[in-house]
């Protein structure tokens, strides 16, 4: 191989290892960020009781932010109510939970049915109705210890 070829491979090589180093090190930072940011992230996570809180939060936060779009509609938003909603009511144990079970089933129903006439007739006492009911359920579960 002539001598000029020899040193321009002999250079990308160089700055290939120098561009992998740096590479992985900018791995290395954004893995043990992203390991930091997701524990903050997930915290109360952890237990069942957390993971009912951080449902009734996401509805809240969610339909505060339909009511700030009003009249237009927040299509993520409304999808991320109703998927907590059924979230909730899959997660309820008819068994154990019996009347209890029943009757938030069949509440999680309302408030789902609510934002589905809020879609239709743009009505926001519909959502503040489902706001309250979510915000009640969850100052009764914050009330509950573990």
């Amino acid at each position: 191989m002539p001598k000029i070829l020899k040193q321009k491979n002999s250079n990308v090589v160089r700055q290939s290892r120098y561009l992998f180093m740096e590479s992985d090190m900018d791995n290395k930072k954004a893995v043990t960020t992203y390991k930091e940011n997701d524990q903050e992230y997930i915290k109360g996570i952890e237990t069942p009781h957390g993971r009912i809180k951080i449902l009734y939060e996401t509805i809240i936060s969610n339909i505060d932010k339909l009511n700030e779009r009003h009249p237009k509609t927040d299509f993520v938003s409304f999808g991320k109510c109703m998927n907590a909603l059924k979230i909730l009511s899959s997660s309820l144990d008819a068994e154990k939970g019996k009347e209890l079970a029943k009757n938030l089933e069949d509440l999680y129903g309302y408030c789902a049915d609510k934002l589905r006439e809020y879609l239709e007739d743009k009505n926001e006492h519909k959502i503040v109705e489902v706001r309250n009911i979510i915000s009640g359920l969850l100052e009764a579960w914050e009330q509950i210890r573990e």
